[in-house]
């Protein structure tokens, strides 16, 4: 474990360990867990941010005698207003053992003229987006086996969304982002997934075929939104996997050869998808 980013995000889960029950963790670490701790691959770091997601119900109880927000400025962090709104967008930042951390935390936003921010919890915002319910409805459990560097993890349990609901969501979020690097990023995190997971491969397929049920509308906006940015070797989305690449993943193969790789893969990946339309 060389990265210190990824110190600071164990240790982070020790300060939140009530919570993490009522935690759904999201972004750019629910890849490393699939493949740290789902998939027991500790060698493939997949490409992760130093912000950290977390997603919540839109009403958080209080599991012991602290709230969420006592226990992150207790350790250090310090709440950070993003937005003038009432109630504000609100990011925690702090410093663990010289690394510094961002933490956001995401619950559904849902009416006609919703609130962009909940108050989830005493002192605690949270930024309201459409999609949070299918990450925070379709979770599975993983625990955490670590203890180099950060003390004993071995009885933390931690949410992520299942494997096919991260990926999801990713595919209807990604063409609302105003940020390319972050469309991008999307896009290579379910690059990353549907390549590396073999072993569960067809679990996520057979999962798709409950999601195309329980959200019909948003699963036809998802194939939508893949078969446009995919629809040819010269697709915006091929040149966004391109260039995200990490220098370590398919060495074997030229520029050229990665983007058809891509192209294909995600062209295998939209057909398994059309057959739950």
């Amino acid at each position: 474990m060389n990265d210190p980013f990824i110190t600071g995000f164990l240790k982070t889960l020790r300060i939140l360990k009530d919570y993490l029950s009522v935690i759904v963790i999201g972004g750019g670490w629910a890849p490393f867990i699939y493949y740290r701790y789902l998939l027991g691959d500790k060698a493939h770091e997949p490409i992760h941010t130093r912000d950290i997601d977390f997603m919540v119900q839109a009403q958080v109880p209080i599991i012991g005698s602290k709230t969420v927000d006592q226990l992150l400025v207790e350790a250090g962090f310090y709440a950070i207003f993003k937005s003038r709104d009432i109630p504000p967008i609100i990011h925690y930042e702090g410093n663990i053992d010289g690394l510094d951390v961002e933490i956001e935390f995401l619950t559904e936003q849902t009416g006609s003229s919703p609130d962009l921010v909940l108050k989830v919890q005493n002192g605690l915002h949270a930024e309201a987006l459409r999609f949070i319910s299918i990450v925070i409805e379709n979770v599975i459990e993983v625990t955490i086996d670590d203890s180099v560097s950060v003390g004993d993890l071995s009885s933390l349990k931690v949410k992520v969304p299942t494997p096919s609901a991260y990926i999801f969501h990713k595919g209807l979020v990604f063409t609302r982002r105003r940020d390319r690097e972050k469309r991008a990023k999307d896009l290579y995190y379910i690059f990353d997934i549907i390549t590396g997971y073999s072993r569960i491969k067809l679990d996520i397929m057979d999962d798709f075929q409950d999601l195309s049920q329980k959200y019909p509308a948003w699963y036809q906006t998802f194939i939508k939104n893949l078969s446009l940015y995919f629809e040819s070797i010269n697709s915006k989305g091929v040149l966004w996997v391109t260039e995200q690449r990490p220098s370590s993943d398919f060495p074997g193969l030229n520029k050229d050869q990665f983007r058809n790789f891509v192209f294909a893969t995600f062209g295998e990946f939209i057909k398994g998808l059309r057959v739950n339309l």
